[in-house]
């Protein structure tokens, strides 16, 4: 069994696990919902490179674990991730479908519903290259197929509305190590979401 289909039984595993002991309370329905905004992603550990903007767009489910504020959110994202070369108009694009299992801690207030949370994330590399005013050249042969690292960040349940602010850390390398052995994956999202 490789990597990825020892991560996805983990992760089917996880939500069942979930989804089953949120089922013991009528009121501890999962909330669906979908997700989107902008992503400022750069390359850590690399000198020569700056912030560069993406987005991100997905889905998710909140399975609350009954008789306490903490909850389990896992999400499936398109992400774009990369960073831009110092004193150049190029930058490189390394795009996701990325993988987040975060842990959810509520605070219960009168008008919205302040949260913080993190959690592991597993990534697929879906498009890697380098770009310029000239043209493009691919890179998905010195780019990982996956990447895993965590995700920190706070939020606000305003109704229906999700609002957030995080950072994501790559804990491995995007390229492999002929081509790079030291850059990880960084960024700081704005989301927007919508429950249903």
């Amino acid at each position: 069994m490789n990597t990825i289909q020892r991560f996805c039984s983990l992760f089917i595993i996880l939500l069942l696990t979930v989804g089953l002991s949120s089922q013991s309370e009528a009121q501890s329905l999962p909330e669906f919902g979908v997700k989107g905004g902008l992503n400022y992603s750069t390359f850590n550990d690399t000198e020569d490179v700056e912030y560069k903007t993406g987005f991100l767009i997905g889905g998710y489910a909140n399975f609350k674990i009954p008789l306490s504020p903490i909850s389990v959110q896992p999400e499936v994202l398109y992400a774009q991730y990369g960073a831009d070369v110092e004193d150049s108009d190029a930058s490189f694009v390394v795009n996701y479908v990325q993988v987040p299992v975060l842990l959810k801690f509520g605070f219960d207030t009168p008008a919205a519903k302040p949260n913080v949370y993190f959690g592991p994330y597993m990534s697929f590399n879906t498009k890697a290259e380098i770009e310029n005013d000239d043209g493009s050249l691919n890179l998905e042969d010195n780019v990982k197929d996956t990447e895993f690292g965590v995700v920190v960040g706070a939020g606000v349940d305003v109704s229906k509305l999700r609002l957030g602010l995080r950072y994501t850390a790559g804990l491995s390398n995007v390229a492999d190590d002929d081509f790079n052995d030291s850059a990880k994956n960084g960024a700081i999202a704005l989301t927007v979401g919508i429950a249903f």
